[in-house]
């Protein structure tokens, strides 16, 4: 099943623009090296440690509060991506890297962090949040770094082919009110406490 339509992909291809291996991909191309296109966000593996087994240089730079900014960040788009499974996975490095993607939004995220981590904040509070920090990032102009360092280690064609159907999502979603999405997010949170966890750790780390 085919998951991406020609416009989400030249979306994602408009985001790297200066990718000249991405300018030059079909869609056609995609699929014949991506198995026609199957998506499982199970698939995604993260590198915890560098290739020597010591820890990566990212982490030695960043400050408790980024790091769980990082967190945060990356349980929202997978709860916005219905990619919970990958929650279970996700190592400090990968934390780091999205903290670090996210950087020109982080202002931006801090309140809806704050909502998302008061004891007062209903489901639907904190499902409107999540698609707070979505659309912060989408309209802060950082979505494919945020993209790129969701995409953890994949292969590169596999790593286009989840990127252009995230966008996808995303773009569809942020160009309405958000009602449905909030619906589906709001769902989802019955499964997903590691976002209220993460969320009061990062608040405590910040100082919210």
């Amino acid at each position: 099943m085919r998951t991406i339509s020609p416009a989400s992909f030249q979306a994602y291809k408009a985001l790297y623009p200066n990718d000249k291996k991405l300018q030059a991909l079909t869609l056609e191309e995609l699929y014949q090296q991506t198995g026609q296109g199957t998506v499982s966000w199970g698939s995604i593996n993260y590198e915890g440690m560098d290739d020597n087994h010591t820890e990566p240089a990212i982490l030695k730079d960043i400050s408790p509060c980024a790091l769980g900014i990082g967190y945060v960040v990356f349980d929202c788009v997978c709860l916005f991506l219905g990619a919970i499974a990958l929650r279970s996975s996700v190592t400090a490095k990968a934390a780091a890297q999205m903290s670090e993607a996210a950087e020109p939004a982080i202002n931006q995220i801090s309140k809806y962090i704050k909502t998302i981590s008061a004891a007062e904040s209903s489901k639907m509070d904190i499902a409107s949040a999540v698609f707070g920090v979505i659309s912060t990032i989408y309209s802060a102009g950082c979505l494919g770094a945020v993209i790129g360092a969701f995409l953890g280690t994949l292969e590169w064609y596999q790593a286009v082919l989840y990127g252009a159907t995230a966008l996808g999502t995303i773009m569809a979603a942020v160009a309405t009110d958000g009602a449905a999405e909030i619906g589906i997010i709001v769902v989802e949170l019955a499964t997903a406490g590691f976002l209220v966890d993460d969320s009061i750790k990062c608040a405590e780390a910040c100082s919210y």
